[in-house]
């Protein structure tokens, strides 16, 4: 006589402390008697204008990043408004060097604070994509100029993360981060004070890296922890992939993304299949092309509980009816990689 063994993970749902969306991890490994339940964690929270933010995704990391940027062209828009309001015109336009005045000077100081605001916030996340994406992160650098503006070298962008996080001196004059110094390190290998980052090529490599990222980097992530998944698992992996498989679905959707291939090409079909015969029963579709309309939402993916099962399920709505499609671990990545792969992933993502 044998005893089942059992590897299963399950999320249990509890939606009754809106906007909050919480979620517990039930988990059996092996034997029944080792059935255990994590204590529940928030899943999403939806939002006033409806939209839902999932906790913990890359998404989220680069929601946050972007939106930092935002700030930063935000306040250029107001403060040329408030130069404007004042008629005050640049120096040295190239420089965007301003004449003394009252005006001027708050409005430099209300700069500096918010570039050291902005890299402080950037580079939090900066260093949680370089963990992901190692490689993509790995060639991003930014020039460093010593205290006379010669160019002296490079530092990656996860390197000033690295000192931000240990930092014991830092500096913004204008648009330049200067003396930024940990408890170990220069911006250079070399010791020396003056030394300095330009926050607009910061910024400009930032965007640089975050639009370069693509859904088959993110495939590459997922399936990678998908393999390796077990009721043994640590818990955060467990809640790092369920949250981004859950997430990984408004990558792949757009207005401006053909649907050609993949298995939202499958349930749609099925989905046009079904309202054809409810058209035309009995085989009685006119002969040549249909055209059918569809309205569906974004795609959600989950981990079916059974792990030795190997398998994903697909949920999505169309025309207001729920579909359902599951698929083994590597046909649904090959598919979706194919499918959405080269697409970035930050070209309007959906939430």
């Amino acid at each position: 006589m044998t005893t089942k063994k059992f590897n299963r993970v399950q999320i249990v749902f509890n939606a009754k402390h809106k906007p909050y969306l919480y979620g517990a991890i039930l988990i059996v490994d092996g034997d029944l008697k080792n059935r255990r339940q994590e204590r529940p964690f928030v899943i999403s929270k939806r939002r006033s204008d409806d939209e839902e933010t999932v906790y913990g995704t890359i998404k989220r990391t680069l929601d946050k990043i972007l939106s930092q940027v935002d700030r930063l062209k935000n306040f250029q828009v107001k403060t040329q408004a408030k130069l404007d309001a004042a008629g005050i015109t640049h120096l040295i336009q190239q420089d965007s060097i301003l004449p003394e005045s009252e005006v001027a000077d708050k409005i430099l100081d209300e700069q500096e604070d918010l570039i050291e605001d902005v890299l402080l916030s950037i580079s939090v996340n900066i260093r949680i994509l370089s963990e992901i994406f190692s490689q993509i992160l790995k060639g991003s650098k930014v020039n460093v100029y010593d205290y006379d503006d010669g160019c002296i070298g490079k530092i990656e962008l996860s390197g000033i993360a690295d000192l931000l996080v240990h930092n014991r001196y830092i500096l913004v004059k204008d648009h330049y981060i200067v003396d930024l110094i940990s408890d170990k390190k220069f911006m250079a290998k070399n010791s020396q004070i003056g030394l300095k980052i330009n926050f607009l090529e910061y910024i400009s490599e930032v965007e640089k890296v975050v639009n370069s990222i693509t859904v088959k980097d993110l495939i590459t992530t997922l399936w990678g922890l998908t393999k390796k998944l077990s009721a043994s698992s640590n818990i955060k992996d467990i809640i790092f992939l369920t949250q981004n498989l859950y997430t990984l679905g408004g990558f792949v959707v757009g207005s401006a993304v053909s649907i050609d291939s993949g298995p939202l090409k499958t349930i749609l079909d099925r989905a046009a299949k079904k309202h054809l015969k409810k058209m035309y029963p009995g085989n009685s579709a006119p002969e040549g092309h249909q055209t059918v309309n569809v309205v569906f939402s974004t795609p959600r993916f989950y981990l079916e509980p059974d792990l030795d099962q190997k398998q994903i399920r697909i949920k999505m709505q169309v025309n207001g009816n729920h579909e359902t499609l599951v698929m083994g671990y590597e046909k649904f990545f090959r598919e979706v990689s194919k499918a959405s792969g080269n697409r970035k992933l930050y070209a309007n993502p959906v939430s």
